[in-house]
């Protein structure tokens, strides 16, 4: 190394200065995504374990206390009034998501329970038969989860169609209770497999891959060697012989 001296340029060191501590910050937040997916995939398998909870009339609800748990809830249908959730796939095929209220007993309250997938049919205007639901007061049995999200929302995707059952891009709670006219919790229940009125329901528990995670950190930590590296090589100029 004697023959060599170390001249680096002033682009190459802005660049290192700027790529190298990016591609590290990236690498360790692909680390952390993988410890919250972790997390959660270990947060689903204990809420699958515990008993069913009841949940009261006047009970309020913090999902993140409650998700994936199973629900015991009394009450009955809002039969005559029900959103068809859109571009649901089940396998290859196209369909919706069927979503009831379920109006509380002894309450105002209203949850809604995602009944399953139905098939969109070859005619695009006409909307399927969701009938079929139990009269009266029944009990019935789900388990807790957010309303169906998107990356990207379109402007409006929110608002349910004219007509019943009604077709909505986005279900949120808001546009909903406006549409029924009374309020809805801010979460579905995804009917339980054995409980009647339901139709496709693949609700299988979402297990999130860390391990890709990983994979992506991993390469971020890479470039930021690799990048170093070609900094430090491409600084090292070698010293003129003297005679």
């Amino acid at each position: 190394m004697r023959d060599y001296r170390f001249i680096p340029s002033t682009v190459g060191l802005i660049l290192v200065v700027i790529l190298v501590p990016t591609f590290v910050m990236l690498g360790f937040w692909q680390l952390d995504r993988a410890h919250q997916r972790e997390s959660l995939n270990q947060l689903q398998d204990e809420r699958l374990q515990e008993p069913p909870l009841v949940l009261g009339p006047h009970e309020r609800v913090d999902l993140d206390a409650i998700r994936y748990r199973e629900l015991v809830l009394k009450g009955q249908f809002d039969r005559e009034h029900q959103f068809l959730v859109d571009n649901q796939l089940e396998g290859q095929a196209a369909g919706y998501h069927v979503l009831v209220p379920f109006r509380l007993e002894g309450s105002d309250r209203s949850v809604l329970i995602n009944r399953g997938w139905v098939a969109l049919g070859s005619d695009r205007t006409q909307r399927p038969d969701v009938g079929g639901l139990p009269e009266g007061r029944i009990e019935i049995r789900g388990r807790a989860d957010y309303l169906h999200r998107v990356g990207f929302k379109l402007k409006g995707a929110e608002i349910p169609t004219e007509g019943w059952p009604a077709i909505v891009q986005v279900p949120e709670p808001i546009p909903l209770s406006t549409r029924l006219g009374y309020p809805v919790e801010g979460f579905q229940v995804l009917l339980g497999p054995a409980e009647p009125g339901g139709y496709v329901r693949q609700f299988r528990p979402v297990r999130l891959d860390a391990g890709k995670n990983r994979g992506y950190a991993l390469q971020w930590f890479l470039f930021a060697v690799a990048t170093f590296s070609l900094f430090i090589r491409s600084s090292l100029r070698k010293s003129p012989h003297r005679s």
